[in-house]
């Protein structure tokens, strides 16, 4: 009896390390003072047009035969910014996009169209290729198209399907390229702080990378770590035969 006792004994132990704590499961969970009044956000920044973006772009005017011949490269799928920053737009040629917010292209194009409207025409513009992609552990990773120009982290986590039971919710791992320079940044989904981050909102073509937590990691390397629930209801189905016979 005394060495089923220590053999039970030590399957608890083992089975309680390997669990995941109520806690790490849980996001934003540091309550912070609740706020009397609404609080501005400032840490959003609008995405920017960056080299090998796809733009689509479509004139709208009063003649519909003026704009036409506009919008011919749009059939084709949109405009390429090529590594210097600029599209090969219709008659107009090259006009320089890199860096510039949705919102200002439309105004840039309008402008370089002047000579051709008797009036300013309609330009809609549409980042084509707005992607992020979400990897490690979640339940669905892939790379996911955005069809808005306002995605934040939590949207990213929701469309890969949610963190799994062996996320590591502390530490998400936010790769960006911009302007030729590639940056790193960390979320912390455990602290409410998160909505605060510069990395909070995406941008186009951001990876995001969730790690596995210690309890995954050690039952990754000691596979035999995986049955030891199975032992332990064999243990105990054992100790209940050997209780009954003593009766």
């Amino acid at each position: 009896m005394r060495v089923v006792f220590y053999l039970i004994l030590g399957v608890v132990v083992s089975s309680l390390l390997s669990c995941t704590s109520y806690q790490g499961l849980l996001n934003y969970s540091q309550p912070p003072s609740i706020p009397t009044e609404s609080q501005v956000i400032n840490n959003y920044q609008p995405i920017t047009v960056q080299a090998n973006d796809i733009l689509a772009i479509r004139v709208l005017s009063t003649n519909p035969i003026s704009a036409e011949p506009f919008n011919l490269a749009s059939e084709d799928g949109g405009y390429l910014v090529n590594s210097k920053g600029y599209i090969d737009f219709p008659t107009v040629g090259k006009i320089k996009l890199q860096g510039l917010e949705i919102e200002a292209v439309k105004t840039k194009i309008i402008e370089s169209l002047a000579p051709y409207f008797e009036e300013d025409p309609i330009v809609q513009v549409r980042l084509t290729n707005f992607q992020v992609n979400v990897n490690g552990e979640v339940r669905s990773p892939g790379t996911f198209m955005v069809n808005n120009e306002r995605l934040t982290v939590i949207d990213a986590i929701t469309l890969a399907g949610d963190f799994t039971n062996y996320s590591a919710r502390d530490s998400i791992l936010i790769i960006r390229e911009e302007d030729g320079m590639r940056s790193f940044g960390y979320i912390d989904f455990s602290s409410p702080d998160l909505f605060n981050s510069p990395y909070f909102y995406l941008q186009q073509n951001d990876v995001l990378y969730v790690k596995p937590n210690k309890t995954i990691v050690t039952t990754v390397r000691d596979p035999a770590s995986r049955f030891l629930p199975w032992v332990g209801a064999a243990v105990s189905v054992v100790l209940l035969i050997v209780s009954l016979r003593r009766l």
